[in-house]
């Protein structure tokens, strides 16, 4: 695999894993109410289900999606409902609804990347605009898992540090408040975006 297309594969998937959408403002919400450190489950959840779902694409399962609309659209309308609700249970968890006593389980960490959308369409972006035509696909799709996976750790961990920063550094519940809904607003976003293209 030419090492130019392996590092503009890892430039896209970095670009994609740091910015906001739900797996990383969802755990920005919960490090800002309970910390990280109690949140881990869910976190491990989060890579577990982005595992799943970079080794899906990897297998060709985003290209399949894309040949079989009604299948896709369900995944879409059933994965966008999904994130409203988990960014209506963030939004309101500790920032004057019913404050966080636990975090979010593991399962609902290893959901959250297999019901947005957003991470298929990333995958097979990944899976085919970065891969040699012409070197062996299976040696490519590894380095392109491994990278995938270390990059969305990388990503989820950092955010959930920002959270983690927000809760010991903001006290003033109005601003936690507006923190909250605003990243909840974002995740919901960030996945209509992508669904509308």
């Amino acid at each position: 695999m030419p090492l130019e297309t392996l590092a503009l594969g890892a430039v896209f998937v970095a670009t994609m894993s740091f910015t906001p959408g739900p797996a990383n403002l969802s755990l920005l919400s919960v490090g800002a109410s309970l910390g990280l450190g109690r949140a881990l489950p869910y976190l491990l959840g989060i890579w577990l289900g982005g595992f799943f779902v970079i080794v899906a694409g990897a297998l060709g399962l985003g290209a399949l999606l894309v040949t079989l609309p009604e299948v896709f659209l369900a995944l879409k309308i059933f994965g966008f409902a999904y994130i409203c609700w988990l960014a209506w249970k963030l939004a309101l968890a500790g920032f004057g609804g019913r404050p966080h006593e636990v975090a979010p389980s593991f399962w609902a960490g290893i959901l959250l990347h297999p019901a947005n959308p957003k991470a298929y369409v990333q995958t097979l972006m990944v899976f085919t605009a970065f891969v040699a035509p012409e070197a062996p696909y299976a040696p490519q799709a590894v380095a392109l898992v491994a990278i995938s996976m270390v990059l969305m750790m990388m990503a989820t961990s950092l955010w959930g540090l920002g959270g983690d920063a927000i809760r010991l550094f903001v006290r003033d519940a109005r601003v936690m408040r507006v923190i909250a809904v605003s990243a909840s607003l974002f995740m919901v976003v960030s996945v209509g975006v992508a669904l509308a293209v």
